[in-house]
Formats: C-alpha cells, structure tokens, sequence
C-alpha cells in the first residue's frame, strides 16, 4: 500500500507498507498521514523485501530512498524506526537549499534554542521533555536553517527515544503518546512520541536561532554551565553539520551569522527540570 506523510516541509511518499505499520504511523502523524497520493511529493521510499531464501527463513526488507538503499537489510519488526531514519536520511542526503545541523530545536517565546550533538548525547529526550512543557519541538533530530532569513522550518514528525530514555518520558511525561517500543534494533529500543496535532503544529512559525546549546548527561552531577565564544560555537557547530561543505561559501557565510546572532553554551546536567527553569529564564530576557 502507498501513503503519504506530510511534514509540513516536505511530503513523504511511502510505498509497501503493510497494515499493521500504517496502523503505528497514524498513531503517529494523525492527519498528517495522506491516502490521497496525486500531485508533487518531496522523497519517494519504498519497502522491499529481500531474496526469496530470506522471506522464507528470516523474514527482512530494505527501504529504498529515491533508488539507495542506504541501510541494511532490516527484520520486519523494524519498519516503523527504520522508516524514520530513512526520512531523515533522506532529507540530509538530498536537502541542500537549507543549511541542515544534526540538532534538536526547540522555541519559546518565539526564540529557538538548537540542541546540536551527536546520537546519545540526550538531545532527543530534552527536547520532548520540554515539548510537554510547554515549549514548542521544531524538531529531535534536525536544524534546517533558511540560508538568507536563518528561519528554522519546523518539522512535523515525533521524537525517536531510545533505550532508559522511553523510561524517563513514560515517568516524567505521561500523557504523551507513546507507540510500542520496537526491541533490539541496531540503535537498541526504540519508540516514537507524539508530541502535538496537526492542527497544533500548523501554528508554529518559523524562527531564527536565539540560543545555541551543547549537551553532555552526566547522571547525578549537578548542573553546570558554561558560556562559549563565538569560535569554540562555531566549530562544533560544523562538527553538527550534515550540508556544510557542499553549500561552501554560503554555508560558511549562513553559519557565521548564526554563531553572530546567538548565544553558545555548553551544559552538563542530569536534572531535565532544573534545566527546563534554566532555558526558560534565556527566552524570557
């Protein structure tokens, strides 16, 4: 079966997907998931299965993005994750109008703070803590910056949470919608949240960087923060960047404004609230 994901950006097409996963993605994306698959799409994936031994003795697929196959073959217990990865691949490996930051983004008071850092480091289950909280998530997993007004679009999509930190959401956020934990992928397990309606997100309006914050959980520490130049930001801001070197020039020239215009960070924590009291004093000033 073909269905459609609208993202707000971008349109996902999606092509063999069974029952059972449309059932999760709906869950997921509410009316933003389409049946109606005429007109213009953004990315076209589809769901294959592999060799006929394989079908018979361990059931796997690969997804196809756009003609790659950018990942291994997957169980079939594994669609829904591997489903969002290949967005997301999908829109790093093809997106080059925006300059895109491995970062999680969140905004309020129409200030948006980006969580840049690599996989594990928190970002994810920060940024939904503080979705339930009243902050609006852009997005868990990338920045896409408008090269000229430095915008940041949001993304209609939920947050991936792995492992502990499905835990802590279900504990510190439980009205959150949660789909099933798919077990023992390659990342460990994962489950998707959904933080927000259609309608709510179709309210969000895009905005430029405020805040840029780095990182790091440290279980039992107390928090610690501590204020970057504008150097030690930009460097690990082209750390976090998916596009830099093929923008070149203009991906130089859209990071030195962003470094410019906001404030850098670097925070240890293990305390999500004393860290939620924290943010919400920057977007107050």
């Amino acid at each position: 079966m073909t269905i459609r994901i609208n993202s707000g950006a971008y349109r996902f097409d999606l092509n063999g997907i069974q029952p059972d996963v449309i059932d999760v993605l709906r869950l997921m994306y509410g009316s933003s998931l389409e049946s109606n698959t005429y007109g213009f799409c953004d990315f076209h994936l589809s769901v294959k299965t592999t060799s006929p031994v394989r079908r018979l003795f361990r059931k796997q697929c690969v997804i196809d993005v756009e003609g790659v196959t950018p990942f291994n073959p997957i169980s079939t217990k594994h669609i829904v994750p591997s489903l969002e990865w290949a967005m997301n691949w999908a829109v790093a490996a093809f997106e080059h109008t925006k300059l895109s930051i491995h970062s999680s983004v969140v905004v309020k008071n129409n200030k948006a703070i980006l969580f840049p850092a690599s996989s594990g480091s928190g970002k994810s289950t920060l940024a939904t803590y503080l979705g339930a909280k009243g902050w609006q998530m852009f997005s868990d997993e990338m920045a896409l910056i408008d090269t000229q007004s430095l915008n940041i679009t949001p993304l209609y999509r939920p947050s991936s949470l792995k492992n502990e930190s499905i835990n802590v959401i279900q504990r510190l956020c439980p009205s959150i919608i949660l789909s099933k934990s798919a077990l023992s992928t390659h990342k460990g397990d994962i489950a998707h949240a959904k933080l927000y309606s259609t309608e709510e997100f179709n309210t969000f309006e895009p905005t430029s960087p405020d805040f840029v914050t780095f990182l790091r959980y440290s279980p039992l520490k107390q928090t610690t923060i501590t204020e970057l130049t504008q150097s030690e930001t930009f460097a690990m801001l082209i750390r976090n960047a998916f596009n830099y070197n093929i923008l070149g020039k203009i991906g130089f020239d859209t990071l030195t404004r962003v470094v410019t215009n906001t404030r850098g960070y670097y925070i240890e924590y293990s305390d999500m609230h004393d860290l939620n009291d924290f943010l919400s004093e920057l977007v107050e000033q």
